[in-house]
């Protein structure tokens, strides 16, 4: 390793591992909700919803095509970060299905528990996007992407996210109306959870300056 992979690592592997839990359970109740999850999973979540496998399994499988694209994107092969997203990769869609089992005795009984439950998701979701970022161990894939083709464009990444975002919402909303003639999977949550995930994120910066402390100086 080298001196700045080495900085607080043992603390920031915690945080990685707790962010990718947080960031898939805010995934899980955002389903459970049933408002519409977050742009990155809307289209996971509309698919296994009339395929036999699992949440995380489309999941990871979508991942791993998104780890695929960036060498050919970039026209350049950097094995540490792509194996780094592939174990990420793997580590995240198991424990999507894992929280999903967590939730499986949660069915939001009014419209009420469903919004409650999309907000609380998001608080959860950005909690964990903060916590993964701020650790500096690896990205997941669908950051792994924007990032490639923010740097190959010479665009900002906020810019490319956007755009990423809204790609996956409209494939995952044509693919709804397709298979079922209807918006499945996709819904106002998915427009909230696109304008606020962000922006508690931004508020998880500016206040939890404890995790300041295992700060990576790079």
């Amino acid at each position: 390793m080298n001196e700045v992979t080495q900085q607080h690592f043992k603390p920031r592997l915690l945080m990685f591992f707790t962010g990718i839990f947080l960031m898939t359970f805010g995934i899980a109740l955002s389903c459970k909700a049933d408002l519409g999850t977050s742009p990155i999973s809307s289209l996971p979540w509309v698919l296994s919803m009339f395929q036999p496998w699992s949440l995380g399994t489309i999941t990871i499988v979508m991942n791993i095509v998104l780890i695929f694209l960036q060498p050919l994107i970039l026209q350049a092969l950097y094995v540490r970060e792509l194996v780094g997203q592939l174990v990420t990769t793997l580590v995240f869609g198991y424990s999507i299905d894992f929280s999903m089992g967590l939730l499986d005795w949660f069915v939001p009984a009014s419209m009420l528990e469903q919004w409650l439950a999309c907000l609380l998701s998001i608080i959860v979701l950005a909690l964990g996007i903060f916590l993964e970022v701020r650790a500096k161990i690896f990205l997941v894939a669908g950051e792994g992407v924007v990032s490639v083709l923010a740097f190959v464009t010479h665009k900002q990444f906020s810019l490319i996210k956007n755009c990423f975002d809204i790609t996956l919402v409209t494939v995952a909303v044509a693919i709804s109306l397709l298979e079922f003639g209807t918006l499945k999977g996709v819904g106002a949550g998915t427009v909230v959870a696109a304008v606020l995930v962000g922006r508690c994120v931004h508020l998880y910066e500016s206040k939890l300056l404890f995790f300041d402390k295992w700060k990576v100086d790079a």
